[in-house]
């Protein structure tokens, strides 16, 4: 079965269903999307049997489609990809049920659970593909609902923040469009054949010039989406306008596709460019941590409060990937999953006492922990990951991110310990001021947690308690994925062999074939015969 194709198919059929279906009943469009995300899930737990987490990709699909243009249907399945599939799947489920029980806007209702789904599905072919093109098709395709979904359903001043942030992202996309027509024309002078396959882009060498400035067409379409400082002026906008939900989806998942972007094929496939560019984007990361940090710690609503500590906690995945060292790269992996987990659940707070208060200043609320103590509960619980102090799951990932990327770039780590500092101050303020502080004009009582509440937090706890107590099992699924991704821009920058653990494959692969004008291959001389027997 083509269970690649069938995980990102479902929910975009899905999706359609419901949208060509506009004026479909609310329960219908609750009982598609109920029935939709949790087979998804299903399908995506699924892939976890059977897989080896010492091999490099599986579960490949490849189908030609327009092959005049690079263009083909392969679907690749590795750790890295594991992990942001059962990331998207679980987030992607949790806010359907969640709004499906309560929080189904009264507008158009199938058209919003549709757009979810099709998101949904774009996400999971970006994880998957094993081709540049189709890496972009999904790219863009991701981008699609989230501005309908903003611009529709958002709160005010949603079209000045839709329309910017579709111009960042649609800026950064023409420039990788442009690398990746590059790419295809100079892999072609090196093998005879054009090809964007990401696997086989993996065994061309191209020239330092040529690698610099491609991985710097995909680096700005990455960084843009990431985000990393300064290209970080469409979030406030978008994560400030958008409803709860979507925002979720954008902070916990859609912000993983910059970070995958840089690993699957930056670091891999321009390993000269990573090499060149790598202190320029850790610079960048620092930079977007210590702003993000200071930025949230005097941000006047919970909503940017988190949305600010979402870009400086990104930082240090961005850190953890161009360090350009195994330990880190592997840190980074776990915490983009850990990120995700921790920034819905922390939305998914911050949209509770927005909604049950009318209030969303940090300074509105206070004394909550009387009359909600559950509440007051989990949020400590979120708190603490956000803080990742030791005993939570985020500790783990930025320990291997902080160990890992030191070797090689100790300044960087001394500067984003600020960061950590700052994320002390900025999140014990919003727990405090709402949860410890003065008692406000909301009582404890009225935000307290229910039924609905409970689906969407007890399972992003419970999957935090998991990582916390057993952060080996993402680990250990993405160690060979991340080695072989990491060890083509180890071997650009010199490191000692004894630190690259993956094979490098041939520049160029020895199937490339001979160009017009190539000396030909000089011919051997005859061994002479010295009468000995074989």
């Amino acid at each position: 079965m083509p269970w690649l194709t069938i995980l990102l198919a479902l929910p975009i059929v899905g999706g359609l269903v419901l949208m060509l279906q506009p004026r479909l009943s609310a329960g219908a469009a609750r009982g598609i999307a109920c029935l939709v995300a949790p087979a998804t899930f299903g399908v995506a737990c699924g892939l976890l049997f059977g897989f080896h987490p010492n091999r490099g990709p599986q579960r490949q699909e490849r189908h030609d489609w327009i092959s005049s243009v690079g263009l083909e249907w392969t679907l690749r399945l590795d750790g890295i990809s594991l992990a942001l599939v059962m990331l998207t799947a679980l987030i992607f489920m949790i806010t359907v049920c969640a709004l499906v029980v309560k929080f189904l806007p009264e507008r158009n209702p199938a058209v919003y659970l549709g757009l979810i789904l099709v998101a949904e599905g774009a996400l999971m072919g970006l994880w998957l593909a094993g081709n540049l093109l189709l890496f972009y098709v999904f790219w863009e395709l991701m981008l699609v609902p989230f501005y309908f979904l903003i611009g529709v359903w958002g709160a005010e001043g949603r079209r000045q923040a839709v329309t910017r942030f579709v111009i960042y992202t649609m800026f950064g996309s023409l420039i990788m469009l442009v690398g990746i027509v590059a790419t295809g024309v100079f892999a072609q002078r090196v093998t005879g054949q054009f090809t964007l396959d990401i696997e086989a882009l993996r065994g061309v060498v191209f020239t330092e010039d040529q690698s610099r400035w491609l991985f710097a067409a995909f680096a700005l379409a990455f960084a843009i989406k990431l985000p990393l400082f300064p290209f970080h002026g469409w979030l406030p906008g978008a994560y400030g306008t958008a409803p709860i939900a979507v925002t979720v989806l954008l902070a916990a998942v859609m912000s993983k596709a910059g970070a995958y972007g840089f690993m699957r094929i930056g670091l891999p496939v321009f390993p000269d460019g990573a090499a060149f560019w790598q202190n320029t984007l850790i610079v960048m990361a620092v930079v977007g941590i210590i702003y993000g940090s200071v930025v949230a710690w005097r941000a006047p609503t919970m909503r940017l409060v988190v949305a600010y500590s979402s870009l400086a906690h990104l930082g240090f995945v961005a850190i953890g990937i161009m360090a350009i060292d195994p330990q880190a790269a592997q840190g980074a992996v776990l915490q983009m999953v850990n990120h995700g987990l921790v920034v819905a659940a922390a939305f998914a707070v911050v949209g509770l006492l927005a909604r049950r208060s009318g209030r969303e200043g940090v300074d509105d609320l206070g004394g909550l922990a009387d009359g909600a103590p559950w509440l007051a509960g989990v949020f400590l619980m979120v708190t603490m990951a956000s803080l990742a102090i030791p005993g939570s799951n985020s500790w783990a990932g930025e320990f291997f991110i902080l160990v890992g990327a030191f070797r090689h770039s100790a300044w960087a780590v001394i500067l984003a310990s600020l960061g950590t500092v700052y994320a002390s101050v900025y999140m014990l303020r919003l727990y405090q001021r709402t949860m410890n502080g003065p008692r406000g004009a909301t009582p404890g009582k009225a935000v307290e947690m229910g039924g609905a509440d409970w689906a969407m937090l007890a399972p992003l706890v419970a999957v935090m308690g998991v990582i916390a107590l057993w952060p080996h099992g993402v680990l250990r699924a993405t160690e060979h994925s991340v080695e072989r991704v990491v060890a083509p821009a180890q071997q650009a920058l010199n490191r000692p062999a004894s630190e690259i653990k993956a094979a490098v494959p041939a520049n160029p692969p020895e199937t490339s074939l001979p160009l017009p004008g190539d000396p030909l291959p000089q011919p051997t001389s005859p061994t002479p015969n010295t009468g000995a027997t074989p």
